[in-house]
């Protein structure tokens, strides 16, 4: 599991995922959310980057929350569906302060691509570079 809390972390990352979709993603994300020069970061969001042997129940401790409450309701703000990731937006505190996690499509936890599926909305495909 990647879990990226400051720039140069989402630098380093960019530089060495093999996954040009996944990471058009984040660079797009991260530039969206850094726009206002007055916010820092680790003010406003971390990104989580799954990897195949990564479990819902291990993405839920480094969130600090479950993804669903005990009725079966997601606690995520959004969940978008991409080529090759889904995308989940999950508000941790009052303050707006929250986890942007990205759950790649190939070798996931067969449990969460199976939530991922079931709830995510399908978003246009980008157009090629």
């Amino acid at each position: 599991m990647h879990t990226l809390r400051h720039a140069h972390e989402v630098s380093a990352f960019n530089a060495t995922c093999p996954d040009p979709n996944l990471i058009r993603l984040v660079q797009q994300r991260y530039g969206e959310l850094m726009a206002d020069d007055d916010t820092t970061m680790e003010e406003l969001v971390f990104f989580v980057v799954l990897e195949p042997a990564d479990t819902q129940a291990e993405l839920e401790r480094v969130l600090g929350t479950e993804l669903m409450t005990p009725e079966g309701h997601p606690l995520w703000e959004d969940l978008e569906e991409h080529a090759t990731c889904y995308e989940m937006v999950m508000v941790l505190s009052s303050s707006g302060y929250g986890a942007l996690v990205l759950v790649p499509k190939g070798d996931a936890d067969p449990n969460l691509l199976t939530l991922c599926r079931r709830h995510a909305r399908r978003v246009q495909a980008w157009p090629e570079p």
